[in-house]
């Protein structure tokens, strides 16, 4: 049987992962000298708070070699096979991790890079755990998975970029020049790149194209599923899925705090907009 690996950056509600049997490797979190795994010994809401609050602010890193080992052989003693789905490796070296745990393991894992991460990601894993239910091969779901990133899209809305600052990732100069004139960034993932869509200053236009992007949505009658990923406000994200609700009552939406590696690079009030066409 075919086993379906992926990481905690994919937003998978806890129904999904019941009921697709999907195994989750967490990322790791170092916070006041603690290595901490996501979601098991800190939750989204305590990364968040800790994002806005902490003077030592905290830092996310890929799962250790030994943690992919672990599950590839614990779930290879049956004598099953492994899907194991992670996020691009433009944002993490997540991915990489997995290939070297692949060379130590007996079992037999194939690793994709699924050029994505957050609910994009999760669409790819899901796909390919209800193809494994279906008893589908692992060409098939391969296969699937390579037509699948092709209509899988990942928007996000970077409203500040004070964490990119608190992280090192920016200079202060940087920040202060950017808030000083109110700099806003949409960026996109796109064959495996993440690349700038739009770039304005202030508010008014930043929501012009927010409001742009989503009557798209609205407007799309292909697209049958709606991620929406937040860093610490849900506001403008409820006022989305809200107006979504009302206009395609027939959207599949999931809207979560995103994971830490992604909430300490969008920074505050920022939000990404996922879907599968």
């Amino acid at each position: 049987m075919i086993k379906i690996v992926t990481d905690s950056t994919a937003q998978l509600t806890e129904d999904e992962l019941k009921e697709y049997k999907i195994t989750v490797v967490p990322l790791q979190i170092s916070l006041r000298k603690q290595i901490l795994l996501d979601e098991i010994d800190i939750s989204r809401s305590e990364f968040s708070r800790e994002l806005k609050e902490s003077k030592d602010f905290p830092r996310t890193s890929q799962p250790s070699i030994g943690q992919f080992k672990s599950v590839y052989d614990d779930l290879g003693k049956d004598g099953n096979t492994v899907i194991s789905i992670h996020m691009s490796e433009v944002l993490s070296g997540t991915v990489n991790v997995a290939r070297e745990a692949n060379k130590l393991t007996s079992t037999e894992v194939t690793v994709v890079d699924s050029g994505f991460t957050d609910r994009s990601l999760a669409f790819l894993a899901i796909e390919a755990a209800k193809m494994a239910q279906q008893g589908k091969s692992k060409t098939e779901i391969l296969d699937q998975l390579a037509v699948k990133k092709t209509t899988t899209y990942l928007f996000c809305f970077i409203n500040s970029l004070d964490y990119f600052v608190k992280g090192g990732r920016a200079s202060r100069a940087i920040g202060f020049f950017s808030s000083l004139i109110k700099l806003k960034l949409v960026l996109t993932m796109e064959g495996n790149k993440l690349k700038v869509v739009s770039k304005c200053r202030g508010q008014a236009r930043f929501q012009q194209i927010i409001n742009k992007m989503v009557d798209s949505v609205v407007n799309s009658r292909g697209i049958t599923q709606v991620g929406l990923s937040y860093v610490d406000s849900d506001e403008e994200v409820s006022r989305i899925a809200n107006f979504l609700h009302e206009k395609r009552p027939d959207l599949k939406i999931v809207t979560r705090l995103t994971s830490p590696i992604i909430m300490s690079h969008v920074g505050p009030k920022g939000f990404a907009l996922m879907y599968d066409a």
